[in-house]
This record gives structure tokens, C-alpha cells and sequence, in this order.
């Protein structure tokens, strides 16, 4: 490379981080790509450098598969890496992935003892199939205790001996959530914001969501009051929970975001976890989880930090009204079964491709329909791969991402719907019912793992759940001849 080429390959590499630090990523993508023609002969540390501006631009476009190709060119170059790198790979890896993200995750967590690190981590072991409930836990508490120890170290809890001397007081419970929006979680916890005694109690939504829309709007006009606290540290958080004088705290989200860090301030004397996160904390702090006898068996409590505070029947409510009409199953004008997934990629992993595998070898001339708005051109080729490998012809599968009106249309394609495993989808599961169509469900230890089951025992389909895996091939082939 000449002089001259080597300083305008540097111009190019200065100007893209300009427009990049302006947010303007198109065009700086635009002048690194230019630089990279222009690459030539430099030495591989600036290649490398360029590689990661590539990837990071990418990665703020939300071009997850360009930039995960950048990361990786980069980590040939430097193997030993940096912590936002392998911090970034683990999240693309999380959509289609969950072992390869927790192999990032934790080469992160080995640079690194960082928050977000441990939360995702955590979260991904519940979507795969080689973890046992009993790893979760310990996992959980490990990197609980590693936070502890490092940058929550200095930390005072929160004395609450003096609320013992007011016995009759009138209590306040707060919700804790980030998915005070459109999110599924919503469907949940409105109708029961909206039937909360206001005169028995006070209560507080501590709301940490940053979007807001139309559900935003449904829930301010409960009478409940919302505290907006998406900007606050754990410190502020804990202090303005205290300072609320929140009695029991019930916590919507857990790992799905980074606020749940704020217990381990122990800000209330008592803290609830319920339904947004369906596994344990690993918090000592985090007294109770709110379940059913079902989802956390008695005889499986030791394998959750909190302790299981039982619900009489099922431990969740759904509203949702709105709701399109029913229409023949698509049997009826194919000629042929069609199985349907509908959860997040993210969910679907060696075991459920296997198990998915073995019911089309049995249902002959049957196809299987994975929908999801977020699948890549990489996931479908990842996942056809996968099929393929277990003996199965891509022209049997129909991966979708089409957006409807109303997703509930979807599910109108699928004759019998398939439940991911280990983690469960409960709300697909009670979406699809509502349309009309069947989920099989196959459950284990874990308390992610039975929300699908769960609900179909409490519609009284007990049959449509399966505790192995032989059981779940065998019941989608009957349902299919049925």
C-alpha cells in the first residue's frame, strides 16, 4: 500500500467513525466497505480494527448476520477478544443458537463481570436442552454471588425492622416491569391490575419500559399509579422503591431485562417473582415465586432459590378479546396435515428439531410451518441444515415471516401446533387454542418447560401433554390420524 492509499484508507476509516458516532450507520458502512476494497496490504491489527467498525455499524442496523461474519473475521485476527465482541456474537447467536450464545456469554464473563453478561447467560440456559433444572440454580447463584463480590460489593441492604411496628397499616404492593407496552406479558397482569382492590390496598407500577404504544395508554388509565424509572441506576431504583414505602414488591420481568439487580438492595421486606421470568433469580433476596402445583411440583422446590408460593389451580390469567374467526383447517383444503410452530426462534434447538424430525418421518406426506416475523435468510438456512441432518427434505418445511393484521391469523395455518422444548410457549399455547387449534406439549423439571402443559391441563387436555420425548412423537402422530 503507498502513502498516498494508505491515507485515504485512513480518511475512509476516520470518516465512516464519524458518521457512526452521528448514527448515521448506512453511510458509514458505506466509506468502511470502500476502505476495506482499499485494504490492500495493511497489517492485521488495523484490518481487524475495520472488521469491528464493520460490525458494529451492522449491528446497530440490526443486520445481525453481516455483523456476526464481521465479529468472527475480527476474532480470527485477535482470538482473545473483548467483552462488548463476545457480548455482541452471544446475542445474535440467541435467536436461532442458545448454546453457541452461552459459549459467548461466558468468554464475555471471563474478561469481564458484567451485569448484562450474567442475565442473558441465565436466560439462554432455560431455552436449551443440556441444562438440567438443578444447573440453572447453581449457575444462577454462582454468578449471583460472582456479582456480590464485584460491583454490588459495597452495597447497604435496606433495614426494614421498623415496618414490624406498624402491623395495621395499609400495604403497598408494587409491580416491577419493563413490558409495560404491547408485550404478551400484558395480557396477563392487566386484568388483574384492573380487579385489584384499591381500598384494601396501595399500589405502585414501577415501570421500566422505554416503549411505549397503545397498552401503554390501556394501563394508565386503570388508577393505578406508574412510576416512569427506565433511566434510573439500581441505586436510585432501590432507594425510590424504598422511599414509596413498598411492602411487597412483585417483580413481572426478571432476566428478560437489567433491573432485576436492583433486589439484591433488598428495597422492600418483601420480594415476589411472577410469571415474566419463568425460572429462579439465584437471589437470596428474592423471597417468593409466585406458581402453581403443576408448574413448580412440591416435591421440586429445592430446585429454586425463592420459595414456591402455590396458587390454587393455574397460576395465570389471559385476556385477550379481541379475537378473528375461526376458519376449516387447513387439512380440509391441502390434503395433508400441517404442523405449526409459532414460538420464537430462539426456543427451537437440537431436541426440538430431532423430536420434530421423527414426527414427519411418521406422518407421511406431512409438512411442518415455522413461523416468526424475525426469521433471517441465516436462521432458515441454519435450521434447514439441521433438518436436513435428521433425514428430513427442506420441501416439507414452510418457514413464514409474513406480517398479518392480526397474528392470531397466522395460527389458521397449522392443523395441530407444536410446543418448543425446554422452554415452553404458554401464551402460544392459549393463543392457538382460542383459534382452535391443538398444541402438543412435552415438559420436565423446569418451570419454563410446563407453561404449555400447564394450560392445556387446565382445559382439560391432559392427553395433548407428553413428560418425554417418545411420549411427544407418539401423541402429534395420533392427533394427526385422529
Amino acid at each position: 500500500m503507498t502513502d498516498k492509499t494508505k491515507t485515504n484508507f485512513e480518511k475512509l476509516v476516520s470518516d465512516g467513525s464519524v458518521l457512526y458516532n452521528a448514527g448515521k450507520y448506512r453511510d458509514a458502512v458505506k466509506l468502511y466497505n470502500t476502505a476495506l476494497i482499499m485494504s490492500g496490504r495493511i497489517d492485521n491489527i488495523t484490518l481487524a480494527g475495520l472488521y469491528i467498525k464493520l460490525a458494529n455499524a451492522f449491528y446497530k442496523l440490526e443486520d445481525y448476520d453481516k455483523s456476526t461474519y464481521y465479529y468472527e473475521k475480527y476474532l480470527k485476527i485477535i482470538p482473545q477478544g473483548q467483552t462488548s465482541v463476545f457480548s455482541r456474537l452471544a446475542h445474535n447467536y440467541y435467536y436461532f443458537d442458545s448454546d453457541k450464545s452461552i459459549d459467548y456469554h461466558n468468554k464475555a464473563l471471563n474478561l469481564e463481570i458484567n451485569r448484562y453478561d450474567i442475565s442473558c447467560k441465565i436466560f439462554a440456559m432455560t431455552k436449551s436442552a443440556y441444562y438440567t433444572q438443578q444447573d440453572i440454580k447453581d449457575e444462577a447463584e454462582y454468578e449471583i454471588s460472582q456479582l456480590k463480590q464485584t460491583i454490588y460489593s459495597d452495597i447497604v441492604k435496606y433495614n426494614h425492622s421498623e415496618k414490624k411496628k406498624f402491623p395495621d397499616k395499609k400495604l403497598t404492593i408494587g409491580y416491577f416491569s419493563s413490558d409495560c407496552n404491547g408485550h404478551t406479558m400484558m395480557n396477563y397482569i392487566i386484568p388483574i391490575w384492573k380487579n385489584h382492590d384499591k381500598s384494601k390496598y396501595n399500589f405502585i407500577i414501577f415501570s421500566c419500559s422505554e416503549k411505549e404504544d397503545y397498552k401503554t395508554e390501556e394501563i394508565s388509565k386503570i388508577g393505578i399509579e406508574i412510576v416512569k424509572c427506565s433511566k434510573l441506576s439500581d441505586e436510585e431504583l432501590a432507594n425510590l422503591i424504598y422511599t414509596k414505602d413498598v411492602d411487597i414488591l412483585v417483580d413481572l420481568s426478571g432476566y428478560t431485562h437489567l433491573k432485576s439487580f436492583v433486589h439484591l438492595y433488598k428495597p422492600a421486606p418483601v420480594i415476589i417473582s411472577y410469571l415474566g421470568y419463568l425460572n429462579t433469580t439465584g437471589m437470596k433476596e428474592v423471597d417468593y415465586i409466585l406458581t402453581d402445583k403443576f408448574t413448580i411440583p412440591e416435591e421440586k422446590q429445592y430446585l429454586y432459590t425463592e420459595k414456591p408460593l402455590y396458587l390454587d389451580g393455574t397460576y395465570q390469567i389471559y385476556m385477550d378479546k379481541k379475537v378473528p374467526p375461526i376458519t376449516p383447517c387447513p387439512y380440509k383444503t391441502n390434503g395433508y396435515i400441517t404442523f405449526g410452530s409459532f414460538n420464537c426462534s430462539s426456543k427451537i434447538n437440537d431436541t426440538v428439531i430431532f423430536l420434530w424430525s421423527e414426527i414427519l418421518k411418521k406422518v407421511h406426506n406431512s409438512k411442518l410451518l415455522i413461523y416468526r416475523t424475525q426469521l433471517t435468510k441465516k436462521i432458515i438456512k441454519f435450521m434447514s441444515s439441521k433438518f436436513e441432518s435428521f433425514g428430513i427434505d427442506e420441501k416439507r418445511l414452510i418457514f413464514s415471516s409474513r406480517v398479518f393484521d392480526f397474528h392470531y391469523k397466522a395460527y389458521l395455518l397449522a392443523d395441530i401446533s407444536l410446543d418448543t422444548y425446554p422452554f415452553s410457549g404458554m401464551s402460544i399455547a392459549i393463543e392457538t387454542a382460542l383459534m382452535g387449534v391443538p398444541t402438543i406439549s412435552l415438559y420436565s423439571d423446569g418451570m419454563q418447560s410446563r407453561g404449555a402443559s400447564g394450560i392445556n391441563i387446565a382445559l382439560g387436555l391432559k392427553e395433548l401433554t407428553a413428560a418425554c420425548g417418545d411420549e411427544y412423537i407418539k401423541t402429534a402422530v395420533e392427533l394427526s390420524q385422529n
